[in-house]
């Protein structure tokens, strides 16, 4: 795809597929101070991309600009630097060029949070750590990697295996999006077969919730 050129009509404005559509950060829970923004380009053209902050000064942004190709997407990663006061609000904002061009053809914001405090507990997660405790204080014995195994086979393993159903929804919606675009692509697959922007951008943010399941899970 590289080396192509896409002409653009000066009003055209893409819409942007951005997943999550808010960072949260939390004070007293450092696994929370690294988020991963991912970028959808579901166009049959490359775009660029450019990531842009309120507050540079208190992020680290990996990979803050550079190339999607076609139905293809990118994962950035961003770290709070200063995560131990609660209550501030800043603003991301994704940029989208056209290949070769830095004339903006989209845009998005999106909202990053620091809170007090540590995330919200899952209900009924109490409830396993325990479990797990007493099963290791009745095995001495056994190194630490088999004890590991045993739990997850005999005793936690539909508690540690991902649901079929959200990775069948996200092989759907990937497969979606790699479809051709109605009225945008040219493709000798069936009119049925094409989706529009709106039905992508639909896919699209179910693809961002699956997503965001998978992993937090």
């Amino acid at each position: 795809m590289s080396g192509q050129s896409v002409a653009f009509d000066e009003e055209t404005t893409l819409p942007v597929f951005v997943s999550p559509s808010e960072l949260l950060f939390y004070t007293d829970d450092h696994t929370t101070h690294r988020q991963v923004l991912t970028i959808y380009n579901p166009y049959g053209y490359t775009l660029r991309y450019k990531v842009l902050c309120t507050e540079p000064r208190k992020y680290h942004v990996l990979e803050s600009e550079g190339v999607i190709k076609s139905r293809c997407r990118t994962d950035i990663v961003v770290r709070h630097k200063e995560p131990s006061v609660g209550g501030s609000r800043e603003k991301f904002q994704i940029q989208l060029y056209e290949h070769g061009s830095w004339t903006i053809r989209g845009h998005k914001f999106i909202i990053s949070e620091t809170v007090e405090g540590k995330p919200p507990s899952v209900p009924g997660g109490s409830d396993v750590q325990p479990l797990q405790q007493v099963h290791s204080r009745t095995s001495p014995d056994r190194p630490p990697s088999l004890l590991s195994g045993a739990q997850d086979g005999d005793h936690g393993g539909q508690q540690h295996r991902m649901d079929p159903l959200v990775l069948c929804i996200a092989a759907v919606c990937g497969i979606a999006l790699l479809l051709p675009t109605w009225q945008v692509d040219t493709s000798t697959l069936p009119p049925y077969l094409h989706l529009t922007l709106h039905q992508k951008l639909v896919v699209a943010y179910v693809l961002g919730l699956v997503t965001m399941v998978i992993l937090h899970f």
